[in-house]
């Protein structure tokens, strides 16, 4: 049962408390007529300090209701958050299963798990684009020109000319052919494999169709390849009008001139190379920045993979080790996205370094060993399932808390708590 509010005291509880008084520490001569003017203020400041003390206690409930009421409010944006980007029982059901598929197909029928890439690709990649156009607070849809999505694209467009070739009459040479298998060979298993290890974004969250399409597309490609590499005696006897792999695969070389895997494997990639540092000398350097070299707003609308990823904390060793920036003018950086030409040209060299070092590394390995490439593929398996299950801990453990900590840190610093949220902690 709730307990009722105090009641204020009457006079006659105020004359009985002084006649107890006066009988322990007063003469009884002392208690004359003037105390009933001294019992009237004493009421008085009673009833003052009564209402008052109400009335924190009503102050107190309102704030302590409308606490609540953010907190919730807060609560319910993450959560609509989540479900937009699809964490619901019917995204994660249809990851689960494509995983059993794709392990069923290269188990069962290796031959055909190049033309499982290729369908799923029409569902995922749109699906994934139609996230990115839509982003916020920036336009995603320029991630796209990254190295890693633009050889998927290749990769599928060169499948699907191949497909059809037979059915349309397309005559596609047998060097062209073997000239594309080379490419992707060094391509596919030595900087998309590489990546799969590498990038902390490639996991497996199977509710959330942008991180999905992610693992896809590094992962697809050099499980494909291991299919065209092992396999290739079956994928030829299977699709024979569309593959010749067998005719040509024992004759391919690694290293030695420019006829091998990685001069093709290299020079495809600064095909692209030359084509992004273009685009973003030209226009993408300062599409995502907030102010103008003038200092107004410049009210931007896309991003681009260079300034997210330097957003995501890249920005601060380049500006630390390279450019000898402190990490409060990174951050200041990384918040107004006003990065120039030497962060720039810095990222590209770091990018090429990585990439042609896994071309000649990684990519070797895999063309010269089954089991090393089987182990590499494994090992990508093994850590983008680690990373997706440090994801689902996070969003069922710590993923509100933080949210509210950051939300109600400006509270928490007026009352001197060290717990607030800060990206300079």
């Amino acid at each position: 049962m709730a307990s009722s509010p105090p009641t204020a005291p009457t006079s006659e509880d105020l004359r009985a408390s002084r006649l107890s008084v006066v009988e322990f520490n007063l003469d009884l001569d002392q208690l004359d007529d003037t105390s009933h003017d001294a019992d009237a203020v004493a009421l008085s400041s009673f009833t003052d300090k009564w209402k008052s003390a109400v009335k924190s206690v009503q102050d107190y409930k309102r704030g302590e209701a409308a606490a609540i009421r953010r907190v919730l409010e807060e609560t319910e944006v993450v959560a609509l958050k989540r479900t937009n980007e699809g964490f619901n029982q019917m995204n994660f059901t249809l990851g689960v299963l494509n995983c059993f598929v794709i392990s069923y197909i290269i188990g069962a029928c290796p031959e055909h798990l190049w033309l499982l890439y290729v369908v799923e690709s029409a569902y995922l990649i749109p699906r994934k684009f139609y996230n990115m156009w839509h982003a916020k607070p920036l336009n995603q849809a320029l991630y796209y020109l990254d190295f890693c999505w633009a050889m998927n694209f290749l990769a599928i467009l060169l499948l699907v000319c191949l497909a059809l070739s037979e059915t349309v009459g397309l005559d596609i040479a047998e060097g062209t052919r073997k000239t594309y298998f080379m490419a992707s060979q060094g391509v596919a298993c030595g900087v998309l494999l590489s990546t799969n290890i590498v990038l902390p974004f490639v996991a497996c969250l199977f509710h959330d169709v942008n991180s999905m399409t992610a693992f896809f597309i590094h992962f697809l490609p050099p499980l494909v390849m291991y299919t065209f590499m092992w396999n290739s005696e079956d994928i030829s006897a299977a699709w024979p009008g569309v593959f010749s792999i067998s005719s040509y695969i024992g004759q391919i070389t690694y290293y030695g001139g420019l006829d091998s895997v990685a001069w093709c494997a290299t020079a495809l990639y600064f095909l692209w190379f030359i084509f992004y540092i273009s685009f973003m000398l030209l226009v993408g350097i300062n599409l995502p920045r907030k102010y103008n070299h003038n200092g107004t707003d410049a009210h931007p609308e896309w991003d681009t993979v260079f300034h997210s990823t330097m957003r995501q904390g890249v920005a601060i060793p380049i500006g630390k080790f390279f450019r000898g920036r402190s990490r409060a003018e990174s951050l200041k950086l990384m918040e107004d996205n006003a990065f120039d030409l030497p962060d720039f040209f810095i990222y590209m060299g770091a990018h090429m370094t990585a990439a042609l070092g896994a071309i000649y590394t990684v990519g070797y390995g895999c063309f010269s060993n089954r089991y090393f490439h089987l182990a590499m593929l494994g090992g990508s398996v093994v850590l983008a399932v680690i990373r997706g299950a440090t994801r689902y801990t996070y969003y069922s453990t710590k993923m509100y808390q933080r949210t509210l900590r950051k939300q109600f840190a400006h509270i928490l610093a007026e009352e001197g708590s060290t717990e607030g949220y800060s990206r300079l902690s």
